[in-house]
């Protein structure tokens, strides 16, 4: 009976979302924002150690002072879960998906420049997470796999350029304030720019460590070059799991 009731409720919160109950049926370009996930790879590492992208890390590297890509993606509003996605996809490749192999999943026709961009500003890249990210998220956009990948590539590096990046990265190895943060994102991009920014934490082994942000943005995203234009003209209200204060985690695997 409990199942059932979890069931129905389920189905009703789709319809009222409007979104289709089944993957495979939900349609490309309808959608109302996307989110940017931007991840900081040294705290990514601390809790994932075994995965490749984390067995060898360097000061040089980009990753080292800069949020790199998780991911772009479309989004629904109300959706929280972020269940818009596999966007038109056979149900053979959905449960090809869900085995989480993503190398076996089929190659993205990108061009070179594009994988080399891939590379610096997507650790997971030696994971085939561009393909997990195409296949979920990507396939929704109704961009084609290179220019969505072009979009994204384009928005971690001129991320990667604010005041906000360089702050971050100023304090790596310390502790900042969650206040102090937000505060820095509505002085670069405007008065309440903050309610467009989600600060994702985690604890390991005892330490609370930015490991995300998130950033939500408009779905127009045809011109790419400043971010105080590229957020929704809709106040969202978004919530991070920051505490007040955390850890801005440097590279290399605590112990």
């Amino acid at each position: 009976m409990k199942n059932l009731f979890q069931l129905i409720m389920t189905i009703i919160l789709l319809c009222q979302l409007g979104l289709p109950l089944q993957a495979d049926t939900f349609i490309k370009g309808e959608f109302d924002n996307y989110t940017l996930a931007l991840s900081w790879q040294p705290a990514f590492c601390e809790s994932k150690p075994n995965k490749l992208e984390c067995q060898s890390q360097h000061e040089g590297q980009f990753y080292a002072n800069h949020f790199i890509l998780h991911g772009l993606w479309p989004n629904v509003q109300g959706d929280k879960r972020h269940t818009y996605g596999y966007c038109q996809m056979p149900k053979s490749l959905i449960k090809q998906y869900k085995r989480k192999r993503w190398c076996d999943l089929p190659k993205l026709n990108l061009s070179k420049l594009v994988r080399k961009q891939l590379s610096q500003f997507m650790p997971g890249y030696i994971s085939c997470l561009q393909r997990h990210e195409w296949y979920k998220h990507g396939s929704c956009s109704g961009l084609s796999e290179n220019d969505y990948y072009v979009v994204s590539n384009q928005l971690v590096e001129l991320f990667s350029k604010t005041r906000f990046s360089q702050y971050v990265a100023k304090n790596v190895g310390k502790y900042v304030n969650r206040k102090a943060l937000l505060k820095q994102f509505d002085k670069e991009f405007g008065q309440g720019s903050r309610h467009y920014l989600a600060l994702k934490c985690q604890k390991v082994r005892g330490t609370s460590l930015l490991t995300e942000i998130r950033i939500f943005l408009k779905k127009e995203l045809s011109t790419v070059s400043d971010f105080k234009h590229l957020f929704p003209e809709k106040k969202l209200k978004v919530r991070g799991t920051c505490p007040r204060s955390f850890k801005i985690d440097e590279v290399g695997i605590a112990h």
